[in-house]
């Protein structure tokens, strides 16, 4: 009798557990980037006791979110081969990268805001733009001979080129594909 009690409360600390992560997620969804542990709470239709019993400080609700979602973030970076001519290559690079910042918008947007307050995303921010620099090279390694350019190329494919133009300049993606692969190629013309 006892082992069937314990399966349950298990049971439900997972279900519980799974509600807080899905109404933190839903929020940053609607644009609230900074949930506040009451806010999860309202969302999830739990006391905020609730989510404190489950996570002791919102840091630790913010690493299990990231483990929840970078399996599905890391697979949006993921594109065709590496191949073709170099404008092919960029072209493609371009494409993959801001169809991944499109559907990734509010979730970059929550890092950005956390970043300051949790040392989880700061860590795993800079680790995500080195696998990002490093995918960079992998798709042009012409870059590796000129230090410039390489700089140019990362900052013009970069979130926050794409969300100065997406979110402030509100230009449609199609366009900031464009702009964004002609910026690219301009780099290899000069310098």
């Amino acid at each position: 009798m006892s082992q069937v009690k314990t399966d349950g409360r298990v049971q439900r600390s997972e279900r519980s557990r799974k509600v807080i992560i899905d109404a933190m997620i839903a929020l940053i969804e609607e644009g609230v980037y900074i949930p506040t542990a009451q806010q999860v709470a309202d969302q999830a239709g739990i006391s905020i006791r609730t989510v404190f019993r489950h996570f002791s400080e919102m840091e630790k609700l913010y690493a299990e979110i990231d483990e929840v979602l970078r399996p599905a973030y890391t697979e949006c970076f993921v594109s065709a081969e590496k191949t073709g001519s170099l404008k092919e290559r960029i072209l493609t690079l371009v494409e993959t990268r801001v169809g991944a910042y499109v559907d990734l918008l509010p979730l970059q947007k929550a890092t950005a805001a956390i970043l300051w307050r949790s040392e989880y995303f700061r860590k795993g921010y800079a680790a995500n733009q080195l696998a990002l620099r490093k995918d960079l090279l992998q798709w042009l390694p012409e870059l590796k001979t000129t230090p410039q350019r390489l700089e140019t190329v990362d900052a013009v494919i970069s979130f926050e080129f794409f969300d100065r133009l997406y979110s402030h300049q509100k230009l449609a993606p199609a366009l900031i594909i464009e702009l964004i692969n002609q910026a690219a190629l301009a780099a290899f013309k000069t310098a």
